[in-house]
């Protein structure tokens, strides 16, 4: 009767082995899926001036959302009230999609003449995020992020000057994409 007693007492963990590995399968894909599609608007912000960085156009057009851009171009630029997200959403879905490829095509063109010709000036070239000095939630997955940003770039000619500079810039960004930033 003890051993009885012993063994319905015991918890036997082995049948429930195959559930925690689903769960833990589970918890894994979504930490990945956050990781890959999230990070929210900081994130979006230092991908954009890596991309900056690096001079590398195709990955600053990947960082930028031209439906977006366009939408918050027309009316908003510097004054958006969070009152206006609901408008901003309808200028959004009203952007035509074919205008979107000549977009991003134009703006690939136009990122590596720029990139080209800083190479071509500037032996050295360093652009980074010093701080994210404040994010504020315009509405849902809409942000205005000011962040202190850096350049230090050395031109290949003695006669010109070093260019040093820091200052705070203002991005605005959507669903994990820059569409507006005060840099140009």
């Amino acid at each position: 009767m003890e051993e009885e007693f012993k063994e319905k007492k015991s918890f036997n963990w082995k049948k429930y082995l195959p559930f925690i590995g689903i769960a833990v399968a589970v918890i894994l894909v979504i930490v990945l899926l956050v990781a890959l599609f999230g990070g929210g608007p900081k994130k979006a912000v230092k991908k954009f001036v890596k991309a900056m960085d690096k001079g590398n156009a195709s990955k600053l057009v990947d960082c930028i959302d031209f439906a977006g851009s366009e939408a918050w171009s027309y009316k908003y630029m510097d004054d958006f009230d969070k009152d206006d997200y609901d408008d901003f959403k309808e200028a959004y879905k009203d952007v035509d999609k074919d205008d979107i490829k000549d977009m991003k095509k134009e703006a690939k063109d136009e990122f590596k003449d720029q990139f080209e010709e800083i190479k071509e000036n500037y032996k050295s070239y360093k652009m980074k995020v010093e701080k994210i000095k404040d994010t504020e939630k315009l509405g849902k997955d809409l942000y205005k992020v000011k962040a202190k940003i850096s350049i230090l770039a050395k031109p290949k000619d003695k006669d010109d000057d070093e260019l040093d500079d820091s200052s705070t810039l203002t991005f605005i960004v959507y669903k994990g994409k820059v569409i507006y930033t005060s840099l140009f």
